[in-house]
Order: structure tokens, then C-alpha cells, then sequence
């Protein structure tokens, strides 16, 4: 139980520091320019160094690499499997939905919530979920958004942002010496700006949002629904059955689970042809609900394995 208050105070920090996004959107300090920009700062040079610095402050060990190696294979058995319940729980022409219940928000929600919970152990572990989720969103999450298969971005699925940067990191994790103090500083300062700086994205994206399309269309509840609690808890379940002892890669797993829809639900749709409004509706929603169903999805972990 304990566990789960932590998870909602830290979960109430972020949601108000959202509030000061949607804030700075009101005064139009905020604007689309701005906040795309600073989204590919995030997602280019932030969030890597955060994923970085979380490696080189750690001891190397074979067993917590191989730990790691244990997490990016759990990450993508939990995807998979929740795959198979979404392709029988949702119709065939709700490939948005499918999207949205299959694909969590690791980086602007699950990776600041896993810092400020778990601290940089929950990080390095959850480096290995957003590997396989950038590797499932640019193969099965682009072919359910536009239905081409030709379409598949190969050259973004294995060269980009996050995947660099747990290269990076397992390179230095290994080395048998510490980097100098002032880089390991600079890169931990520039980490630093990741759980502020995204959160106030994210509330950005709430301003101007038509809260009657987001709140009133009745099946975007049964998406919601699978994306935080059915497939949540089925996932709690398989994480709990893991032969795993590892509190940490349990934590990092569980978060990463239990996030809400993934950000790429609106700006892959924008790009390839997808519902991008109804997209982001279901960011929105998703986003707002967890702060209900992430303490309960956490507590019942709390009572099973944390």
C-alpha cells in the first residue's frame, strides 16, 4: 500500500506541473512552434541522456546486465501478449484503438513517474521497455495506423533516439573504469530537465483540447478500460509469475505497463494517414483516468510482489 500513495503523491506533482503546462499554453508561451520543438528536444537529447546517465551510474555486474536483457525480453512477451487480447477484445476496423490499448506513454509519462518512484534503478531497467516498445510501435503499431506493411520505417526502428542511447549506455555500463566526474555531471544536469520539462508538454497538449469529444464519446471508454485496467492487470499477473527476484525491474515493468495510451497515437496518425484527431482524444483521456487507475493497478501489485 505504501507503494501505491507514493504512486498517487508523485502522480499529483506531476499533474499539477501539467496544470502549469496548460497554464504557459493559456498565456501563448506554449505555442505549437514551441512545443513541437521542444518535443524533439525531449525525445532527441533529453530522455536518451536520461537513459545514459541512468547506466553510468550504475555498477557494472553480468547478472544486472543480463537482468536487463531479462527485461526487454519480459517487455516484449507483455506486449505480445497483450496484442492477442486486443485483437479479440476490439473489431477489426478499430485499428486506433488498438493502437491506444496495446502502446503505453514510457517516455512522457512512465519514465518521470519511474524516476521520481524508483530513482535511476527504476530508470535503467525501464531503458529495456522502451526498446521494445519504440521496436513494436515502428513495426505493428505503424502497420495497425496506416494498414501498409511497406510502409514500415526500418532505418527508424534501429536508428534512433532511445535505442542510441541504451547503446551508449550499455557501452559505458561495461567499461571497467568511471567516465570523469564532470561529464557523468553534465549528462545527469541535462537528464534532470526530462520529468519537468515533458510533463509541461503534456499539459500543453491539454489547452485548447474539446473536452466534450473526449469526454462523451462512450467508446473511447472501452478502449480506455483495456488500455489501464484489463490488459493492465493481465500484465501485473505475468509480471508477478515472472522467476525473477529483481524489486527494481519489477517496479520499472509494472510502471511501464500500467501507463496510459502512447503519445505516437496522435503524431504517428498525423504522419501516416490515422484517425490523428480521435488519436489524441484518446492520449487525453487515457492520460487523466491513470491518475485513478495507476494507485489501483499499483496496489494490487504492492499486495502480489512489490
Amino acid at each position: 500500500m505504501a507503494i501505491a500513495f507514493l504512486v498517487f503523491q508523485k502522480l499529483a506533482v506531476l499533474f499539477l506541473i501539467m496544470g502549469a503546462g496548460i497554464f504557459l499554453a493559456y498565456k501563448n508561451i506554449f505555442t505549437k512552434d514551441v512545443t513541437f520543438n521542444l518535443s524533439k528536444l525531449l525525445t532527441t537529447y533529453v530522455a536518451p541522456s536520461l537513459f545514459v546517465s541512468s547506466f553510468i551510474s550504475q555498477e557494472f555486474s553480468v547478472e544486472r546486465l543480463g537482468l536487463l536483457l531479462i527485461m526487454i525480453g519480459s517487455a516484449f512477451f507483455l506486449l505480445i501478449t497483450r496484442i492477442f487480447l486486443v485483437t479479440f477484445l476490439l473489431a477489426d476496423d478499430r485499428n486506433m484503438d488498438k493502437y491506444a490499448a496495446l502502446f503505453a506513454n514510457v517516455g512522457f509519462m512512465g519514465t518521470p513517474l519511474a524516476e521520481a518512484v524508483g530513482g535511476k534503478n527504476a530508470v535503467f531497467f525501464i531503458s529495456g521497455f522502451v526498446v521494445a516498445n519504440q521496436i513494436m510501435q515502428w513495426t505493428y503499431g505503424l502497420y495497425l495506423i496506416s494498414r501498409n506493411r511497406n510502409i514500415i520505417n526500418w532505418h527508424s526502428l534501429l536508428v534512433n533516439p532511445a535505442m542510441i542511447a541504451t547503446v551508449i549506455g550499455i557501452f559505458f555500463f561495461s567499461l571497467p573504469y568511471d567516465l570523469p566526474k564532470v561529464i557523468t555531471d553534465a549528462i545527469e544536469t541535462v537528464a534532470k530537465l526530462n520529468t519537468p520539462l515533458s510533463t509541461l508538454v503534456l499539459g500543453s497538449y491539454f489547452y485548447k483540447a474539446d473536452f466534450k469529444e473526449i469526454f462523451l464519446y462512450k467508446p473511447a471508454y472501452y478502449t480506455a478500460f483495456l488500455r489501464l485496467f484489463l490488459t493492465s492487470l493481465v500484465s501485473i499477473v505475468l509480471i508477478w509469475l515472472l522467476p525473477v527476484n529483481a524489486y527494481d525491474m519489477k517496479l520499472a515493468l509494472t510502471i511501464a505497463s500500467c501507463s496510459p495510451t502512447a503519445m505516437n497515437a496522435a503524431l504517428l496518425s498525423q504522419i501516416y494517414g490515422g484517425d490523428y484527431k480521435y488519436g489524441s482524444r484518446l492520449v487525453l483521456l487515457t492520460t487523466i483516468l491513470s491518475l485513478i487507475s495507476i494507485p489501483i493497478n499499483m496496489t494490487i501489485a504492492s499486495l502480489l510482489y512489490l
